[in-house]
């Protein structure tokens, strides 16, 4: 209710917009006037005025599960003097609340826990912690519908290393459910401010608010769902000068803020100092504990500074530039930060062995810094050639420094290895010039035709991610003693938070490291596209267009020294038809060889194994490409005798080699299947859509 106005450019954006590609929204805000003018509005859906689902009544559902919507707010405008200074503001609340699906584990029955705590050597906290959040099944189910098709046996003798004594028992558990809550609360907020100085300067202030908490469910129990709030702040003080008829000047500062954090919560593990990630799986128990990525959190803070100059001069329309911002950017983030223990058996959980699945916790300063300095500057001429013809020509450019803790890199320079990798400061990009072209033509004398061409270069961004995921180990390092043969393990302490803290030699620096930040290099996308409009009838118009897309030095989760282990000498062969037993028996290779060569360390490039690197190195590298070609059309009937409608359809076809470089997706993986052969990957991307076909009417 806010939005005066909102308009989103299609066609190749002038160079005054940069930073990244893609599309461009601009939102205008409403202003106060000379008159006090406000509202009050409700929106309300509500689970008593929904109507029932029939797939709900045949599947003996709910009828009417839980999704309560309630959206209300208000606004007042008006003016503080007079033709001179004005206000604007609104403010909305948004709870929603919906229904969850019940959570489904496995527990001990009453008769279980009771054989349990008749069983001698079983630690107390790790059967009473269990006990406590677990609870009791009502119910045995049958053995075949357990996690492992069989009741958990308890007894001494740690099971996972074959050394369980014959005395161990069967415990009979049955299913246990939790009702878990699904909810998120949105807060939004405007405000506006603006006053005329003179007839030649005016000022304008803008506040926006967006403040979200959602539930964490990140975990199979409820006691430790959370609360993640999620804030957005931003704040611009705008002044526009009128130097003469020709001349005019905006200038404008900024500040936005935004900040997330995901807690761990309060709840305590007797005996160690953080509550830990703790799986059962023969409970079908994955996560009791907090969210296994909790705590984890971050903050920005921008300032920016902008100004445009504007110069009209005979036939040309003239822009210049300039816009620049610093980022503080403090975020955290530690896998397993907590600990992770995870456990195969029951009975190896209740005598408190090491865990045989997981036991593994990372140490060290875990504040990643994404500080960073960016400028951008640009100039475009907006020439009107003819009545007919205008031509657009414009150059911007951009620099950007590495984030503050990518520069850190050095401090692993103690693995270098010249000639194979060595970790270095990370330079910034310095030639990130973005040359823009358009064409608009109408031709004839009716202006109901037009035509339009561009071209344009853009550069886009480097996720955090990157640099938050590639830590030196002098930074961060993760203790593992995952299938140790010992006892006492959680009575113990677990894995201590100061487990590591020794200097580290150059053989444990290379065995510890795990990424590798490259010099700066942006994305770089190319774009063109040639259409026509043609109005008819009045209120009909017609566009069609060409578009295309080129993307490079898009970034490639590269694992630098991961090499296959399936090549062209060491393979098995594909057969079309079933071979003879004679046949199979002829093989040179088998299956058994392929995998007795990756046990071996067989998928480690042998320079960097011999080095001393036997952990895989991950770093993003600027080495993905994509393509898209497309062929846009759009009906559109203007608002007229009570009828607006648009209709529009797009053929087009996108492809990759890499479309995604983090889990963001199920559908297509993070990773090339051998990046020393990327070009094996690409292919049309999962974000192909030959056919889009959108109709909108009023």
């Amino acid at each position: 209710d806010a939005v005066a106005e909102f308009s989103v450019q299609q066609n190749q954006i002038s160079p005054e917009f940069g930073h990244s590609s893609g599309g461009q929204f601009n939102q205008v805000l409403k202003s106060g006037g000379n008159e006090f003018h406000g509202t009050a509005y409700e929106y309300l859906q509500n689970r008593k005025l929904n109507a029932a689902d029939n797939f709900d009544a045949l599947n003996g559902n709910e009828l009417h599960p839980r999704y309560d919507n309630n959206r209300f707010g208000g606004s007042l405008g008006g003016p503080i003097k007079k033709n001179k200074m004005f206000f604007y503001g609104l403010y909305e609340y948004n709870p929603i609340g919906r229904s969850a699906t019940p959570g489904s584990l496995f527990a001990p029955t009453a008769a279980g826990w009771s054989t349990i705590g008749g069983i001698a050597g079983i630690n107390p906290t790790n059967l009473s912690q269990l006990k406590q959040y677990l609870g009791t099944a009502a119910t045995a189910v049958p053995e075949a519908a357990t996690p492992n098709g069989a009741y958990p046996m308890v007894g001494i003798g740690n099971l996972s290393l074959g050394n369980q004594t014959g005395s161990a028992v069967a415990i009979p558990i049955g299913q246990i459910s939790f009702n878990a809550p699904a909810f998120t609360n949105n807060e939004n907020g405007v405000g506006a401010f603006d006053m005329t100085i003179s007839d030649k300067d005016s000022l304008r202030a803008r506040f926006v608010l967006n403040r979200q908490g959602t539930i964490d469910t990140n975990s199979q129990f409820p006691i430790f769902f959370q609360t993640v709030p999620t804030n957005a702040y931003l704040v611009t003080l705008t002044e526009f000068h009128t130097f003469s008829p020709t001349v005019t000047n905006e200038f404008r500062l900024g500040y936005n803020r935004y900040s997330n954090t995901t807690p761990s919560g309060n709840l305590k593990w007797p005996g160690l100092d953080q509550f830990p990630t703790v799986a059962i799986y023969d409970l079908g128990i994955a996560n009791l504990g907090p969210d296994g990525n909790a705590p984890q959190g971050g903050i920005q803070n921008q300032y920016q500074v902008t100004d445009n100059l504007s110069w009209t001069k005979g036939a040309h329309g003239l822009k210049f530039g300039f816009d620049g911002w610093k980022q503080i950017s403090p975020q955290s983030f530690t896998q397993r930060g907590r600990g992770d223990y995870e456990w195969s058996n029951l009975s190896d959980y209740l005598f408190d062995y090491n865990p045989d699945y997981i036991a593994q916790r990372s140490l060290g300063a875990s504040e990643y810094y994404g500080d960073r300095i960016f400028t951008g500057m640009y100039i475009n001429d907006s020439w009107k050639a003819t009545p007919h013809l205008t031509v657009n020509v414009g150059l911007r450019y951009e620099y950007q420094t590495v984030p503050y803790s990518e520069t850190l890199q050095t401090r692993n320079a103690i693995s270098n290895v010249p000639g194979l990798i060595e970790f270095q400061k990370p330079t910034a990009m310095k030639n990130a010039w973005m040359p823009r072209v358009g064409l608009a033509y109408s031709p004839g004398t009716s202006g109901k035709t037009s035509i339009r061409a561009g071209f344009g270069r853009s550069f886009d961004v480097l996720v955090d991610n990157f640099g938050l995921l590639t830590l030196p180990p002098q930074a961060t390092t993760t203790v593992d003693v995952t299938g140790a043969d010992s006892g006492n393990f959680l009575k113990n302490g677990g894995i201590a938070p100061n487990a590591s803290a020794a200097a580290m030699t150059q053989a444990e620096a290379r065995a510890g490291t795990g990424g590798y930040v490259p010099n700066q290099i942006r994305p770089e996308s190319l774009q063109w596209n040639i259409g026509i409009q043609h109005v008819f009838h009045e209120n009909y118009t017609l566009e069609s267009r060409y578009l295309g897309t080129r993307g490079i030095h898009l970034p490639v989760q590269a694992q630098l020294n991961r090499v296959p282990v399936v090549n062209a000498s060491d393979a098995l062969p594909i057969y079309a038809t079933a071979p003879s037993q004679a046949t199979l028996d002829g093989l040179t290779n088998t299956l058994a060889h392929l995998t007795s060569l990756y046990n071996a360390g067989g998928y480690l490039d042998p320079a960097y194994k011999a080095a001393g690197f036997s952990g895989i190195i991950t770093s993003y590298q600027p080495w993905g490409n994509s393509t898209y070609h497309g062929w846009a059309n759009q009906l559109t009937r203007r608002f007229s005798n009570g009828l607006q409608f648009m209709a529009a359809y797009t053929f087009s076809r996108n492809q990759d080699d890499s479309t995604a470089e983090v889990f963001s997706t199920y559908t297509t993986p993070r990773r090339p299947q051998n990046i020393r052969n990327l070009a094996a990957d690409w292919g049309n991307s999962a974000l192909d859509h030959r056919n889009r076909f959108t109709y909108q009417v009023l």
